[in-house]
């Protein structure tokens, strides 16, 4: 009943502050904010796709602790949690959203060739360094080709411009430390520096659990002249993390906090290197362009305390790519031409529980010119087309204690979209979009691993077609609202079956569809600020003796309400309530389940804020993996308390 009474507070608490309107120095709306992500620079309310967005401000309000609480806490991204890590999963992807969505640093894929443990690494982006993250749920096929038909999230880091430092710290419950540091320096009107640092150090929830990870970051910037500017950046990212697996069910009744039987100690790194050169010769005409270098490497060492059996694996990802974009604004819209030139290579030694040693040299060129244009057919219709071409190949070797084998494959596929977007008012507009996507196996998904030997399969490309309409607009003038129904038809979708560690195969499964809404409202009331998201998706298979069958990993209902309220002008607090609906996963049905946070700060000058809250505030008892006998529970209830001073 509490948890009723805090969401009708959130509901109402509207009425009560209607007549505090004075109280409210005006920020800024979330319709009026400026995106990247769609090609062009442009409000979110004359976007014509259903973007979220998370600011600067949303998450220092809450005080997340890294990128997978930030998603999570969005009524449109559903977190999958896997021995891959968590994996953002948005319109249904559910099990295979590791390869359906993208996710962007500063506009630069991170997703990786394989799917391997931590290979993601959402949260390798400290929290600290975010200005914003951009949601672009179910699209971007032609922006940014293979494996974007649940969508792309693009994280968005600070960009400063004046001489500027922070140190922040915070304590959590189970031990938790975080301590983040840095700052820009402009040596002159041309050239700036910049560094940053982010510690973090916890037990972690379960007993036997420990994870201690450090980020460091530093970039120059050259502004050669007014039409010439270059910017260098490179970051490195190593978590030490031990864990455990599942659990009994039955034992987690008694104590949520017991480990599983088989450890894992890991190591993960992941560096990157960037470079940037932008030219803008006038309003009319931008070329920028990007080269950039990843390489993510990860040991681990699993042992199952049962028998004694271990398992390793180390791996290491190398990719490199070149990105070219093209603007040109003119009279009635905007032409982007662009290249995307990436060259992946995969290594990997493991050593299975039957004493079978693999190992895998996978490598993946690609090579993909796109065209987007928008065009204003009237002052208020707007029509966008866009089409992409890909190439690719693929260069495969595998061999084992008793057998080894090579293929070499090519590939092609191509995307294309078309959007109708009519502004009918000042503050409304409303969009039809259809988008051709595909998704390209990845090297590992064309072999099958059958008592720890890997095969070659046929597997072949899987394709989506996207029919969404939306609507943007304020309902009142501080009510925003956005709207979307979508339908997501896939063909010879690629899906895993897995029998155990040691046997798993990839096929096309037939036809698979997804119908879903999406609702997103922002209330602004003098000094509160209220948000509500809620997403239905119906995700199933069409065809073969599963037909009708929900897709794995998709709850079809997730809902989300939020308050901000400012006490005065140094004193706010949030309350947040999130719901995930029950899934399928791994044959079984996954309760749902719901979780209230709350957070406060105190800003007595403009250089220093304190901060405290306490998540999960009713102590719902859920878990994050359940299959049949055995589940990975999620935190108990949890504290926190920091600072953080601005100079």
């Amino acid at each position: 009943m509490k948890k009723y009474a805090i969401l009708s507070l959130i509901i109402c608490a509207s009425v009560a502050v209607k007549a505090e309107e004075e109280f409210f120095s005006e920020g800024v709306h979330l319709a009026e904010t400026v995106i990247s992500t769609t090609g062009t620079e442009m409000s979110l309310l004359d976007e014509a796709t259903n973007v979220a967005l998370i600011s600067k401000e949303k998450i220092e309000e809450k005080n997340y602790k890294n990128v997978e609480e930030i998603l999570k806490d969005n009524s449109n991204v559903n977190i999958v949690y896997s021995k891959n890590g968590p994996v953002v999963d948005m319109r249904g992807s559910g099990d295979s959203a590791l390869s359906n969505i993208k996710v962007l640093v500063d506009g630069v894929a991170i997703n990786p060739l394989n799917s391997f443990n931590k290979a993601l690494s959402i949260n390798s982006i400290p929290v600290s360094m975010i200005e914003r993250i951009e949601i672009a749920p179910g699209g971007g096929a032609v922006l940014y080709g293979n494996g974007v038909s649940g969508g792309v999230v693009n994280i968005i880091t600070k960009e400063k411009v004046e001489d500027t430092g922070y140190l922040e710290t915070d304590f959590s419950s189970y031990d938790g430390k975080r301590v983040s540091a840095g700052g820009n320096y402009n040596i002159n009107d041309q050239l700036s520096l910049g560094i940053n640092y982010s510690g973090q150090n916890s037990k972690g929830y379960r007993r036997d659990e420990e994870v201690k990870n450090d980020f460091i970051d530093g970039n120059v910037a050259y502004k050669i002249s007014d039409a010439h500017k270059v910017k260098f950046g490179a970051s490195r990212f190593v978590e030490n993390e031990l864990d455990t697996d599942n659990v009994d069910k039955a034992l987690l009744e008694e104590d949520r906090r017991a480990p599983g039987n088989v450890y894992t100690d890991s190591k993960f790194v992941r560096e990157s290197y960037v470079g940037k050169y932008e030219f803008t010769p006038n309003k009319t005409f931008n070329v920028f362009t990007t080269v950039y270098n990843n390489k993510i490497k990860t040991n681990g060492l699993s042992t199952d305390k049962t028998n004694g059996k271990i398992s390793t694996e180390n791996l290491r990802e190398d990719t490199t790519g070149v990105l070219v974009k093209t603007v040109f604004n003119y009279e009635k819209g905007s032409l982007i031409l662009g290249m995307d030139s990436i060259y992946s290579d995969y290594n990997g030694e493991s050593l299975s529980t039957k004493g079978i040693t693999t190992k895998n040299d996978f490598a993946k060129e690609i090579f993909s010119p796109y065209i987007l244009n928008r065009y204003n057919l009237t002052e208020k219709l707007e029509f966008t087309t866009g089409y992409r071409y890909e190439w690719a190949k693929y260069n495969l070797k595998t061999e084992s204690n008793t057998e080894s084998g090579k293929n070499e494959l090519r590939d092609s596929n191509e995307a294309y979209e078309g959007v109708l977007s009519y502004k009918y008012r000042d503050s409304g507009n409303v969009f039809f979009r259809y988008e051709r996507g595909y998704m390209s196996p990845t090297p590992g998904q064309m072999t099958d691993k059958k008592d720890g030997l890997l095969s070659f399969n046929s597997l072949e490309a899987e394709t989506s077609d996207t029919f969404e309409i939306g609507v943007k607009d304020y309902i009142t003038d501080n009510t925003f609202a956005s709207l979307s129904f979508f339908k997501i038809n896939k063909d010879k979708e690629i899906a895993k079956t897995k029998i155990d560690n040691d046997n798993i195969t990839w096929n096309n499964i037939n036809k698979t569809t997804r119908d879903g809404i999406e609702l997103n409202v922002e209330n602004y009331f003098g000094p509160l600020t209220l948000t509500e998201g809620i997403t239905y998706i119906n995700a199933v298979q069409k065809g073969g003796e599963n037909d009708g069958s929900r897709l794995e990993e998709v709850p079809r209902v997730k809902l989300n309400l939020g308050a901000n309220y400012k006490f005065t002008s140094k004193i706010d607090g949030t309350i947040s309530y999130l719901y995930t609906g029950d899934k399928i996963a791994q044959g079984i049905k996954n309760k749902a389940y719901d979780t209230v946070d709350l957070s406060l700060r105190y800003r007595p000058n403009e250089m220093l804020t304190l901060k405290a809250g306490v998540n999960n505030v009713f102590n719902e008892k859920y878990n994050l993996v359940e299959k049949l006998d055995v589940a990975t529970p999620a935190m108990e209830r949890n504290f926190f308390v920091g600072a953080k001073i601005v100079f």
